[in-house]
């Protein structure tokens, strides 16, 4: 790194540090929800100096705000304030301006008010359960703005033309994904998620980028090569960071159709309302880009919650300059290798990149299409005097392969009726979680140790 990138680099953490703070101002003062968790915890906006400092506060999550899983409860979140909270909190830029509109045109300095603290509009999103997140016209200026930066991240220009092929609606990621090429200057056309209205799109208007969701992608593209419609191609966009598996899927699919399209990855996780992407020079080796001045990255332990450090763990994220919703120190439900702050080594930019994401891993849906969320039910179990030791194992059955979450409970040697133990534990879990697991079975630590599964968190595990 050059003496440039460092004084760079200072540069950069010292606005998101500035950032942070403001932020902290913003919705300790505008958010009825974080203006009762600061006065619950003794804190004051103030604590809040650095992005270093964030990690004094607990993380949280949907359940948090939401104990039944309302959505409704979700609004809670929202920030809410006029002229004075505009005036506290907004950027000195923009607020020079608005002072000096508000010498000359009254009318002119409310729209700017109203443009940075008016929610006006909504995009679904979440986990445990779907709810909608609050975005004022200022926030769509911003998702617009880290659009284009993430344009340049994939090496697009507005001479690129993109069909996406998700479900059309008002989800974060259609959001993200339409704002981006608007403020790229890119065409764009977003017929819905169904093949042949994607291959009636491509007909009409021969794409060069095509973003699909992951799990999606085979069938898409391999309908898009049976219509002889990828002849432009050059880039695929899988929405939501795939697995290794499903990245070798896509990139198989293209070159079976004769395609030498790069696969790329875009990802918003849950409670974000901007999309990272993987530069095209590392062919998606080196991580999602995200952006220091519009989001912090950080790491927590997925069963406690607690910082993780530069390690591996739960993602949690804090949105900076967004006066819609108001999210800090959120659980994404993703579990990440890591954070890394060192330039990238592909195309060299010195941005945080989040490595080894697997998107909502701690959050799986039962075969009812119930979803159970694993942070609530290790959060029920951890720190229960009446239990030694526990796991959750998740996986099929064995008799027919039908997915099921199975508790299992090591009572501590003081316990006389271990019953009563996985009476009290699925009841906190049904507490926290919504839901019970599929099943609860009281055994010994020495049966925990010999489950045969793979480790997701330190006492959750995979079973194939």
């Amino acid at each position: 790194m050059t003496s440039w990138d460092r004084r760079s680099e200072k540069r950069l953490r010292k606005l998101q540090d500035e950032l942070v703070r403001a932020q902290a101002r913003a919705v300790s003062s505008g958010s009825a929800y974080w203006k009762q968790r600061f006065a619950a915890a003794g804190r004051t906006a103030s604590s809040i100096t650095d992005a270093a400092a964030l990690e004094s506060l607990p993380a949280i999550g949907e359940r948090d705000v939401s104990a039944n899983g309302d959505p409704s409860a979700m609004a809670a979140l929202v920030l809410h304030g006029g002229e004075r909270q505009f005036a506290l909190h907004t950027s000195g830029p923009t607020l020079r301006r608005a002072i000096r509109l508000r010498a000359l045109r009254s009318s002119a300095y409310r729209r700017v008010v109203d443009s940075e603290t008016k929610p006006t509009t909504y995009a679904w999103t979440g986990l445990g359960f779907r709810y909608p997140l609050a975005y004022t016209r200022g926030d769509l200026d911003v998702v617009a703005r880290a659009g284009a930066r993430m344009w340049s991240v994939l090496d697009l220009s507005s001479e690129d033309a993109l069909i996406s092929a998700l479900p059309v609606g008002a989800t974060v990621e259609h959001t993200a994904l339409q704002y981006a090429a608007l403020a790229a200057g890119a065409p764009a056309l977003f017929p819905g998620a169904a093949p042949e209205a994607v291959v009636a799109a491509a007909r009409l208007a021969p794409p060069t980028v095509i973003a699909v969701e992951t799990s999606a992608a085979p069938d898409v593209v391999a309908a898009l090569a049976e219509a002889d419609a990828l002849d432009r191609l050059t880039t695929l966009l899988l929405v939501g960071a795939p697995s290794d598996e499903e990245r070798a899927a896509a990139a198989q699919v293209l070159a079976d159709a004769g395609r030498a399209a790069t696969v790329l990855a875009v990802h918003a996780p849950s409670g974000a309302r901007l999309l990272w992407a993987e530069c095209r020079e590392s062919a998606g080796a080196t991580g999602l880009h995200t952006y220091p001045d519009l989001d912090v990255a950080q790491v927590v332990d997925p069963e406690t919650g607690e910082p993780a450090g530069d390690g591996a763990g739960e993602l949690v994220l804090t949105s900076l300059g967004m006066r819609g919703s108001a999210l800090l120190r959120w659980r994404t439900g993703d579990l990440v290798n890591r954070v890394d702050s060192a330039p990238c080594p592909s195309c060299g930019r010195t941005v945080a990149r989040v490595l080894g994401t697997r998107r909502a891993a701690l959050v799986v849906t039962t075969d009812t299409g119930r979803a159970l969320d694993l942070r609530a039910v290790a959060g029920a179990l951890g720190g229960r005097a009446d239990l030694q030791d526990w796991r959750v194992v998740v996986g099929g059955r064995e008799r027919d392969g039908r997915g099921q979450v199975v508790v299992h409970l090591a009572p501590a040697a003081s316990v006389e009726e271990p019953g009563e133990v996985a009476v009290g534990a699925a009841a906190d879990i049904r507490s926290l979680a919504g839901m019970l697991p599929s099943q609860l079975v009281v055994t010994d630590a020495a049966d925990l140790a010999s489950i045969d599964a793979t480790t997701l968190t330190t006492r959750v595990l995979l079973r194939g």
